[in-house]
């Protein structure tokens, strides 16, 4: 996870030394949990710094790409249903 997050320095995203560690193991624990198998991925995320899309709901580069290669679905409640899943995302 250490390795990754200083990957994750070369992308510029603005992130705290914290926020990007978390990222970091976020990433890094989907990758581990999609080899033993696991396919569903979606977390609730209360972070605004680590969430796909800005205040306004625009979506946020790079993040957008790193949770979408990894097939991740972000929420904003812990109820997990904001937003709702896009047309299309593979577990729709």
């Amino acid at each position: 996870m250490c390795e990754y997050c200083t990957e994750l320095s070369y992308l510029r995203l603005n992130l705290t030394p914290f926020d990007q560690s978390i990222l970091a193991a976020i990433l890094v624990k989907s990758d581990e949990l999609r080899k033993s198998g696991v396919d569903l991925f979606a977390f609730c995320e209360a972070d605004s710094d680590l969430q796909p899309w800005d205040k306004n709901g625009n979506p946020t580069e790079p993040l957008v790409k790193l949770y979408d290669d990894r097939q991740i679905w972000v929420y904003q409640d812990f109820l997990l249903q904001e937003p709702k899943m896009r047309t299309g995302w593979p577990h729709e």
